[in-house]
């Protein structure tokens, strides 16, 4: 992997002029998703970044410029290697003011949580609940997926819309979606048994294909990923009759 176009990104980094410049307060990764007081609406004192990750955001620009399709762990490996090579006095320089910036960021912070009236706190609390369950939510989905659990199959109305795509293409989504639910409320109900015919056909093979996967979690000790509802256990053959 090719670095910026200095070959020695570390003592590019350590020439800079102006190193105050780097230690922005309020400055976070392009990335960082949105806080809940962000989400309301309320500009809440943002963290600074470490050294490290100001010298990484510092060197982005030049490594992207140059590695346009870098991924975000290949630029932390490139960036940590040039950090390791970087000069003992700009680290230095960069923890003593990461430190003041830090002293300033307390500061801030305990004036702006002293603001808050206890309705914002309620609803940045309310908010922070909310932002976690849907994480684990979303984390929960990753595990499903890298374990190849079923999918849900469509409804009945969202498999006749797969049909009418090329219909309406070229108009925007809510026109499009106005449209099919006006064709939808036209069918005869024969046309419309044809779709709920297919997509009970499909509902009965996705739960087959649950509880197989369902019991394949359970013998990998993975219980926590399988409904609370028992899975139904299949009734055992009737004995043969004595003689």
């Amino acid at each position: 992997m090719d670095g910026p176009a200095n070959n020695d990104g570390a003592t590019a980094f350590a020439n800079t002029a102006n190193r105050t410049s780097w230690l922005n307060p309020i400055q976070v990764c392009s990335y960082t998703r949105k806080s809940a007081e962000e989400r309301l609406g309320l500009e809440k004192p943002k963290r600074p970044l470490t050294p490290f990750f100001k010298f990484m955001t510092q060197m982005r620009p030049a490594l992207l410029a140059k590695n346009p399709g870098i991924s975000s762990k290949e630029a932390i490996s490139w960036t940590s290697k040039h950090w390791q090579q970087l000069d003992l006095e700009t680290k230095t320089q960069m923890a003593k003011e990461y430190e003041k910036d830090l002293e300033d960021y307390k500061k801030i912070k305990a004036m702006y949580e002293s603001s808050l009236t206890d309705k914002q706190k309620e609803d940045i609390k309310r908010l922070k609940e909310e932002m976690a369950v849907a994480k684990e939510k979303r984390k929960l989905r990753a595990e499903y997926k890298e374990l190849g659990r079923p999918k849900k199959p469509m409804s009945s109305y969202f498999l006749f819309t797969q049909t009418r795509k090329e219909v309406f293409k070229g108009k925007d989504l809510k026109q499009y979606q106005e449209l099919v639910k006006q064709e939808w409320l036209k069918l005869s109900a024969n046309e419309k048994a044809k779709y709920e015919k297919q997509a009970a056909d499909l509902m009965t093979k996705y739960k087959k294909e649950l509880e197989a996967w369902e019991l394949k979690m359970i013998s990998m000790g993975r219980t926590d990923l399988v409904r609370s509802k028992p899975i139904r256990e299949k009734k055992p053959k009737a004995a043969a009759k004595t003689q």
